[in-house]
C-alpha cells in the first residue's frame, strides 16, 4: 500500500473528498497528510516515508491503525472536534491491537496449592 492509498482512504473516512474546493485538493493537505502518516508510523514503531508515493510495508493490523490514526491527526488540524474524538477512540483500539503482537493466547490457571484453595 502506498501513502496515496492511505490518503485517499482517510479523506473518504473524513468525508473531505468529492467537493469542489475542499481541503483534500490543496498542496497544504498533501503536506499535512504526509506529516500525519509519519507521526502515526512512528507511534506504530514503523519506518517513516519521504513521500506519499512510497510503499508502506506494514501488517494489515498496523495499516488499519494507520488509516484511523491519520484521520485522527487530520481532523485535529482541520479543527473538526467531533470527528477527532471519534477517530481518536477508534485509533486507540486499533493501535493496541496492532502493537499487541500476541500470536497465541493459552488457557492456564495459576498454580494454587491445596492449602490455599481452602
Amino acid at each position: 500500500m502506498r501513502g496515496y492509498d492511505i490518503k485517499k482512504r482517510v479523506l473518504n473516512l473524513l468525508g473531505y473528498s468529492g467537493n469542489a474546493g475542499n481541503p483534500s485538493s490543496t498542496a497544504l493537505m498533501e503536506k499535512r497528510c504526509l506529516e500525519a502518516v509519519n507521526q502515526i508510523l512512528a507511534d506504530l514503531k514503523s519506518e517513516p516515508i519521504s513521500s506519499l508515493s512510497e510503499d508502506i510495508r506494514i501488517s494489515s493490523a498496523k495499516t488499519e491503525a494507520l488509516c484511523y490514526g491519520t484521520a485522527m491527526m487530520l481532523s485535529l488540524t482541520e479543527g473538526d472536534g467531533e470527528k477527532n474524538r471519534l477517530f481518536t477512540e477508534i485509533y486507540n483500539a486499533k493501535r493496541a491491537a496492532a502493537l499487541a503482537c500476541i500470536e497465541h493466547v493459552g488457557d492456564c490457571l495459576p498454580n494454587v496449592g491445596a492449602e490455599q484453595a481452602i
